[in-house]
């Protein structure tokens, strides 16, 4: 070990203390405070299907189902990813194709990004189908913030929010294109809605390639910037996705359902609903500016935002802004 440090004795020592220090009961704890659970990736399931990474992750660290028990119902798994910046077209596409997805029995996974990434969280949820979110950053840490309720409902309802680092480990920009590799190695197919020419949603797709999974790409409206990273995927042979039909064409072999899944809890679009849904017809807005166009209470708005939205009758865009699902 002081051979693999010499130039750098400093850093070594710091290594070689903390390696000294460090005590399996106290890892526990952590793991106990934070409800966590942590499964190593050299056999079983997770093996199968992290084994072949250039760079497998030690281990996973993650808060509600345990990967192994989501992954042992052998159902589909379809990674759903895509822009942080996504049009509202985007957000609505991805959602309805996760709840596609999910009721016909998929396993939908995403990185708990906001924009595509949430929406694909929230298309599954809607169909009370299985989520799987892979961070960046460890499980005790919560980001990004305008998906805390999200993430919560993830686990919640069943679903599993799981990362390879240890439990308090911030978010750091390298970290999210490396969390991508287990999002690909989890999926048996990767679906890029929409992404730029240098979307993140691209590292995964590529991952995807080298391992030999099948990667979809829903085109766009030519020229639109948003869209270029799926016609780039397009003409470099990735398959046309216009439905979850199309997912479960690229995967004939595994356990889809009817697509009977009970439909999710609706909420009536009356009274503040309706003025909300009225407003947004016109372009999508903050909390702020629906707050103040319909002079109510920020507190009421808010509450309402949230059953709308979890209802699927509104999508979020960039964390912040809101528009009417088919606008």
């Amino acid at each position: 070990m002081s051979r693999v440090f010499a130039r750098t004795p400093d850093v070594g020592a710091e290594f070689i203390a903390a390696r000294r220090g460090l005590r399996p009961a106290d890892l526990r704890v952590q793991l106990e405070a934070e409800a966590a659970w942590f499964t190593g990736t050299e056999h079983g399931i997770t093996a199968e299907r992290l084994g072949a990474l250039p760079d497998p992750p030690f281990g996973l660290i993650g808060t509600g189902c345990p990967l192994e028990a989501s992954l042992g119902t052998r159902a589909p798994c379809v990674a759903v990813v895509g822009s942080r910046r996504p049009t509202a077209f985007g957000l609505q596409f991805t959602s309805d194709l996760a709840a596609g997805l999910g009721a016909m029995g998929a396993i939908v996974v995403s990185g708990l990004a906001i924009g595509i990434d949430a929406a694909a969280h929230r298309g599954a949820l809607a169909v009370g189908a299985p989520t799987i979110a892979v961070l960046g950053c460890g499980v005790g840490v919560d980001h990004p913030r305008t998906n805390s309720s999200l993430r919560r409902q993830i686990v919640e309802t069943g679903g599993t929010v799981l990362s390879e680092y240890w439990i308090p480990t911030p978010p750091n920009r390298w970290r999210f294109p490396a969390r991508n590799r287990i999002v690909a190695g989890l999926a048996d197919a990767v679906v890029v809605t929409e992404a730029a020419a240098r979307s993140g949603a691209l590292i995964t797709a590529d991952f995807a390639l080298e391992l030999g999974r099948p990667v979809l790409a829903v085109p766009g409206r030519p020229g639109v910037p948003a869209s270029s990273g799926c016609h780039a995927l397009l003409r470099a042979g990735a398959a046309f996705c216009e439905t979850a039909d199309d997912v479960v064409a690229e995967l004939p072999g595994l356990l889809w359902t009817d697509g009977t899944r009970p439909d999710a809890v609706s909420v009536a679009v009356d009274g503040l609903a309706a003025a909300i849904q009225g407003l947004l017809r016109s372009q999508p807005s903050s909390l702020t500016q629906i707050t103040e166009a319909l002079d109510r209470p920020a507190a009421e708005i808010a509450t309402c935002l949230t059953e709308m939205e979890l209802a699927g009758a509104l999508v979020a865009i960039d964390g912040h802004r809101y528009a009417v699902r088919g606008v």
